[in-house]
């Protein structure tokens, strides 16, 4: 009987031994990812895009190229909300060939006589670092206007408005925005973490500089749809998280000890995204955003600005990635964006 009593009690830790390690190593997964079909009025290109610049120039058009990724869901809200809204969908059709480029293709594309490249090598070979990513081309091919990232209808429009009118010709994109600007439509929102700083020089722990000015029509989801959010106010909490009005010419002192208003240190920067965000440590950039992001993604943007984490990895996908491969080995699934996130 005890012999027996001994083989039951083993036998009874196995099971909840082999029970406990297929609980544990079941393994996280990603969610939020939604698959998607670019319109079916994109031009059917033979991905000669030489070519198609010369049809397009003939047509009074100019080329769209769209770098989409699988499941991305900036993309699928680009897609299937941005692109298919009037009047936006129509002015891309009349105005615009536009082609899509997936950046983990294998297709391959002629961008010029010189340079021909399967579709994931002229995403790294044209620097796209993430998607969507619209780049708009001349008559001459080449790139007059870079969009990375999600942006609004109305954000669209007036990007497409620079490109269709060729203002490009005579000004910067920064500069025709400013010049069609709807003033007064933001109010700055208040925020206990978020700093006035007049003089940058001294600052040496991680910043984060928030621009944003009252022209900006998603600063206010910004605020209350993503940093309100406890996982990104805990990351925030590390840094200076400080905010510059882009249109104010009060000076300020940046981190070189320049004297330089608001409004010419954004310009300097190149930022025509509100609201943008440019992550500083000991005084250099080290990385910014130009496009809303979902939670997910933006927690692990400010972590790569920490720890000098940006020493260890060349972007901050890459710490994202890293860090999704520990929470999947916990078991835990992560949610790279759904619809009510923003």
């Amino acid at each position: 009987m005890q012999f027996t009593g001994r083989l039951i009690l083993l036998i009874i830790m196995l099971l909840s031994t082999a029970s406990y390690q297929a609980i544990a190593i079941e393994p996280g997964k990603v969610t939020g990812g939604v698959n998607f079909e670019t319109p079916d009025w994109f031009k059917d290109s033979f991905l000669e895009i030489a070519s198609d610049v010369e049809e397009a120039n003939e047509a009074g058009k100019h080329v769209l190229l769209f770098f989409h990724l699988n499941a991305c869901p900036y993309c699928n809200i680009t897609v299937n909300q941005q692109f298919q809204k009037e009047p936006l969908k129509s002015f891309m059709q009349e105005h615009f060939d536009c082609i899509e480029i997936n950046i983990k293709g294998d297709r391959q594309i002629a961008l010029s006589a010189e340079v021909s490249l399967t579709e994931r090598a002229l995403a790294d070979y044209l620097k796209i670092r993430g998607t969507p990513t619209i780049l708009l081309l001349n008559s001459d091919n080449k790139v007059v206007l870079r969009l990375s990232g999600y942006r609004s209808v109305e954000a669209l429009q007036q990007a497409f408005n620079f490109v269709q009118q060729k203002a490009y010709m005579k000004t910067t994109f920064s500069e025709y925005k400013r010049q069609n600007m709807k003033y007064g439509l933001y109010r700055f929102i208040d925020d206990p973490l978020i700093e006035t700083v007049v003089d940058f020089s001294a600052i040496r722990q991680p910043v984060a500089l928030l621009i944003e000015d009252d022209d900006c029509n998603e600063c206010a989801t910004f605020h209350n749809k993503l940093i309100n959010r406890p996982q990104i106010r805990e990351q925030l909490a590390h840094y200076r998280f400080i905010r510059i009005d882009a249109k104010s010419e009060s000076p300020i002192i940046d981190f070189n000890g320049r004297k330089i208003s608001p409004r010419d240190w954004v310009t300097e920067l190149n930022l025509v995204y509100r609201p943008g965000i440019l992550l500083f440590d000991e005084g250099v950039e080290i990385v910014r955003v130009e496009s809303m992001l979902f939670p997910f993604h933006f927690e692990h943007f400010l972590r790569y600005g920490l720890n000098k984490n940006y020493l260890k990895y060349s972007r901050y996908g890459e710490l994202m990635r890293a860090r999704q491969e520990i929470l999947f080995a916990q078991g835990i699934d992560t949610n790279v964006g759904k619809p009510d996130d923003w």
